[in-house]
Parts: C-alpha cells; structure tokens; sequence
C-alpha cells in the first residue's frame, strides 16, 4: 500500500512540474516590452579628428520580443555598431549623432524577433578634436656614471634629434618635447650606440608619433687634468684711466680628453674683469670671470679668484 501511495506522490509531482514547465513556456512566448543595455562600436570616425574622451560604450534601447528573446538579449546582448561618419556639431569639440536617423541599421542588427520601440537616449555625445601634426625635439632620460678618469665627450646624440607627432590641437599644444626610456648606465668606460624607445603618452591623449625610436651615442673617453697661465682684460674702464693689476695672469685647470689634450692653448679661453661691477659694488678689487672656453673643456677652475688693482692715471 505504502508503495502505491508513493508511486501516486511521484506521479503527481511530475504533472505539477510538467505543468510548471507549460506554464512558464507559454508565458515566456508571448511579447513583452523591456529595456536592454547593448555595447556599442563606433565605425568610420572622420579621418581629420580625434576622439578626446571616450564616448558611452553601451546604449539604452527599449525593445519589443518575446520573453526568450528579452531574457537572452540580456544575457548576451550583441554589439551594435554605429556609423560614425558625419557627426553633427553641437560647440567647438562637442559633436552627436542621433540614434533615431539609424534606427533602420540599428534594427538590423538585432537578433530575429527583437523589435525597437525607442532609444532611452536619442543622441550620444562625442568630444572631437582636430587631428594636428607638430615637430618637437627629443629629450634623452638619462642616468649615467662614467668610471674612474673617465667622462663623456660633448653631449649625447640623438638621431633623429626631433620627431612628428600628431593628435587633438588642444593636446599637442601642451607638448613641447617627447622623452626617451630611462637610459641607465654605471661606471662605463666604452662608448655606446644603441636604440632607445620613446615615452609613449597614455591612451587617453590618442597622440601618436612617427617613429617608435631613437638612436642614442655616447662617446667615451679618458680624461686628464691640464693648466695654464691665461692673460685677463679689464672691461668698462672709465675712458683715459689706466690700472696696474696683480697678478697679470690667471692659472686655469681644466678636464680635457686626452685625444684633444694638445688641441688646448691660452687661446681656448677668454678671461674678464669687469671695472663697472666693482665700482657699482664697492668692492677694491676685480672679480676675474671666465666668459669663454673651448668646447672641448669640461669643469674649468680659475685661481685667483680676486684681482688687486692700483690705479695709475
């Protein structure tokens, strides 16, 4: 008996279920109204500009289908793509489209069944730059040491020196130059050729550039200590006065390679003593200064650093 009553109890629940399952199949086959979400791509943005802040990624679209459909399209909506060829101008940068003059493309891309009834937002709005083009230098990110007697020769070389960079005006008008990589080297005592990336800015500036990199050349060598006597010349003297000065001479050290050590003569250097500063600071003595040197010298040093005087007429 209990056997039967169990048997009844199972066939029983199977019909409820069985009912159920009609039940939620009819319903889920009639039409219903409902609001999805769909990701959108945007296709054919003009050629002459840029996008300067991203625009919505999804779009509201109020549809008419069957509960299948409805419930499906919210699971896996499909993306929709949105012809971007010819926005409408709102101010300066501001541009739309309306979503209503695509309705057509749009439907058709639905799944079977989906049926627009209208956009929760009839426009979407885009930030639109012009797309410029403009040459700035690059700068080389560089931490070196060089090791004991040695240095680099002249300045780091860049090939090339400058490149193109193109994006929104308004974005290349802040930039005035682009940087390398960070070039790190310790205690080197050969030179260096070799290729350096450049920064990028982030995505979100959309600045590209015309090249990826750069060539960098360091040229290293050995250097030595040099001196010399140098002669001085006293500036803005007060027309027909003649000053005696001592000493005559100023001692120079200086760094110099060594493959230029004897390319270095007093000639190299020009060294002044202004009159008019000295009166304008009260001071009894001249204030020797180094106003020129080869560029081949580095860290030039002159001793002394004050120039007695005496007035003779």
């Amino acid at each position: 008996m209990k056997s039967k009553n169990s048997s009844v109890s199972k066939k029983f629940l199977l019909f409820i279920l069985a009912s159920l399952v009609f039940w939620f199949m009819t319903k889920l086959s009639k039409e219903y109204e409902s609001t999805i979400q769909y990701p959108v791509e945007y296709n054919n943005l003009p050629n002459d500009k840029l996008l300067q802040e991203e625009p919505v990624s999804k779009i509201g679209i109020h549809v008419k289908a069957s509960g299948f459909k409805i419930i499906s399209g919210k699971l896996f909506p499909n993306k929709i793509k949105i012809e971007s060829s010819n926005p409408l101008l709102k101010s300066k940068t501001n541009y739309f489209l309306l979503l209503p003059q695509q309705r057509l493309a749009i439907q058709r891309q639905m799944n079977a069944g989906v049926y627009i009834d209208h956009f929760i937002k009839d426009s979407i709005n885009f930030n639109l730059g012009l797309l410029e083009k403009k040459k700035v230098p690059v700068k080389v990110n560089s931490n070196l040491s060089y090791g004991i007697g040695f240095d680099i020769k002249g300045e780091i070389e860049i090939k090339p020196d400058s490149i193109t960079i193109s994006g929104p005006e308004s974005i290349l008008d802040t930039i005035q130059f682009v940087e390398t990589d960070e070039l790190v080297r310790k205690e080197m005592i050969e030179s260096i050729q070799e290729d350096a990336l450049l920064k990028k800015f982030p995505l979100t500036m959309n600045v590209n550039f015309d090249i990826e990199k750069v060539t960098i050349t360091a040229t290293i060598e050995k250097y030595t200590e040099g001196t010399l006597k140098i002669p001085f010349s006293v500036v803005n003297l007060p027309e027909g006065m003649i000053i005696n000065t001592y000493p005559k001479e100023i001692d120079i050290t200086y760094k110099v390679s060594l493959s230029d050590f004897g390319k270095i003569n007093p000639s190299s250097f020009v060294i002044e003593c202004d009159y008019k500063m000295s009166l304008d600071n009260k001071m009894q003595y001249l204030v020797p200064k180094l106003t020129q040197q080869s560029n081949l010298i580095k860290n030039a040093k002159i001793s002394p650093t004050r120039i007695d005087f005496i007035i003779e007429k």
